[in-house]
């Protein structure tokens, strides 16, 4: 797993690597995959396999070719019958590096399907299917605003001085970047943002498309920041800076009290893989 996670970090870097990793993805259910019906393995039954979150590989090969009549739009092909979402609508994304990202983690599934290692397929089926209406994604986000983690700061003392060295240069260009000034409080109660503020914040996030309010909906819930995920998705942070700033508490407390085995080096992987998932997904996004 931490291999994975490493070439997918990478591919923030460069959009030559696409790639699967481990991640905390919606199961999707098989039926609605593709036009194939799932093949029982010959050694487990298929409720065996759902119930672990896999299910076998009923396919030999992966493709992506032009969606008909879709102008620049792309699908991804298995056994050249053309990959649908768990809503059963088609899967057709905007660009042809995602699709190739897409394609590769149908194609690196070994003898048995894992969802969960597909963050790509999940975001553009998310996009695509909209299983919360817009503006409820829209309402959630900005309902966290005032509790956001960068605004949100601990009394005076050694984390509070951490947390001003990594956040204040992200609010100062949050603030050059919307025209307003993010509050930032160590109250109990948060950091309450005035009503520009969150005109600026909801303006912003009803102007993006389908595919990048996924993205950004991801981010904001992997990072507890919307700050920090407008600052991804804007390139102002690249995914290593996203990661040590959204556990930046954590990491405090492990360097105080020590890295507990099999919790926190797994709560570290987890967030690696959400937050590198959405921005990887993004940076596909911007080519064509």
């Amino acid at each position: 797993m931490a291999l994975m996670i490493q070439k997918l970090v990478r591919a923030q870097q460069s959009q030559q690597q696409l790639l699967t990793l481990q991640g905390s993805c919606q199961l999707f259910g098989l039926r609605h995959l593709s036009d194939a019906p799932p093949v029982k393995s010959k050694n487990q039954g298929l409720g065996n396999s759902r119930a672990e979150g896999t299910a076998p590989r009923f396919y030999k090969y992966v493709g992506v070719e032009p969606a008909p009549g879709q102008g620049n739009g792309w699908q991804i092909t298995l056994n050249d019958r053309a990959l649908k979402t768990p809503a059963r609508q088609p899967l057709i994304v905007p660009s042809y590096p995602l699709a190739l990202g897409i394609a590769a983690e149908w194609e690196w599934q070994d003898n048995r399907i894992r969802p969960f290692t597909m963050p790509l397929m999940s975001l553009a089926a998310t996009a695509i299917d909209q299983p919360k209406p817009r503006q409820k994604v829209t309402d959630t986000m900005l309902q966290y605003l005032d509790t956001d983690a960068i605004c949100c700061r601990e009394e005076p003392g050694k984390l509070a001085n951490q947390q001003a060295k990594v956040y204040n240069p992200v609010l100062v260009w949050a603030n050059q970047q919307f025209d307003v000034k993010f509050a930032v409080s160590n109250s109990i109660f948060g950091a309450h943002q005035n009503a520009d503020t969150h005109q600026a914040v909801r303006q912003f996030l009803q102007g993006l498309d389908d595919w990048h309010l996924a993205a950004m909906e991801s981010l904001a819930s992997s990072c507890r920041s919307v700050v920090l995920a407008l600052a991804v998705m804007h390139g102002q942070l690249d995914v290593q800076a996203a990661i040590t700033a959204a556990r930046l508490e954590e990491t405090y407390q492990m360097d105080e009290w020590g890295l507990v085995e099999g919790g926190h080096d797994i709560d570290i992987a987890d967030m690696q893989v959400r937050i590198a998932g959405p921005a990887v997904f993004l940076r596909l996004l911007k080519h064509a």
